[in-house]
């Protein structure tokens, strides 16, 4: 039972880590489309026909990616120090039996 405890641990553990993965992959492409925008802004400020909202309404859109990246990055940070508090150590369930 204890073995069967363990494996589940485990494969906890490993789904928490594939999670923090992702959410880690999610960032780089939120700040990835944060560059992009800002570039978009830069391009259209040589622009006399470009609506004049267009680049408010990009720079709010790129800040709210970059925001979102951070929340990302925020979540898998926690995620990570909840996956090592859970993960059990080497000899844990050692010297245990009763």
């Amino acid at each position: 039972m204890v073995t069967e405890s363990a494996r589940a641990s485990a494969a906890h553990a490993d789904e928490l880590l594939a999670h923090i993965g992702r959410l880690r992959a999610d960032a780089d492409l939120m700040d990835g489309y944060a560059r992009r925008l800002r570039a978009t802004v830069t391009t259209l400020d040589g622009c006399p026909t470009a609506p004049e909202w267009s680049r408010p309404a990009l720079e709010r859109a790129a800040a709210a990616c970059a925001s979102a990246a951070v929340s990302r990055r925020t979540a898998a940070e926690a995620l990570l120090a909840h996956a090592r508090v859970d993960r059990p150590t080497r000899g844990a369930m050692s010297g245990s039996s009763s």
